[in-house]
């Protein structure tokens, strides 16, 4: 299992596809990493979180990750559900 503590492994880098979840449930799927320009290691993973007709994307910082299951294909997130689904669907502006 990959820890966040550890940045030597950067399974969190191909962790599209794996499914969500904060300490109450499942809340979606990375549907991609987003990464600062020459990283090797996101600092953002955007969600697809709703079903077929009510979908959101929001943008979940990498610093929210506690851990990585990639066995299972599993992002665990510190957080609720109701919380994470609900972080907003853009990148924070940089002052």
């Amino acid at each position: 299992m990959f820890d966040r503590r550890r940045s030597d492994d950067s399974i969190l880098a191909l962790s599209s596809g794996f499914r969500v979840v904060a300490h109450d449930g499942p809340v979606g799927v990375v549907e991609t990493p987003l990464f600062p320009p020459d990283e090797a290691e996101p600092d953002f993973l955007v969600l697809r979180v709703g079903d077929r007709l009510h979908q959101r994307r929001p943008v979940v910082p990498a610093a929210l990750v506690e851990r990585v299951d990639p066995h299972a294909r599993v992002v665990h997130v510190h957080g609720s559900r109701n919380v994470i689904a609900a972080l907003p669907e853009h990148l924070p502006l940089a002052i």
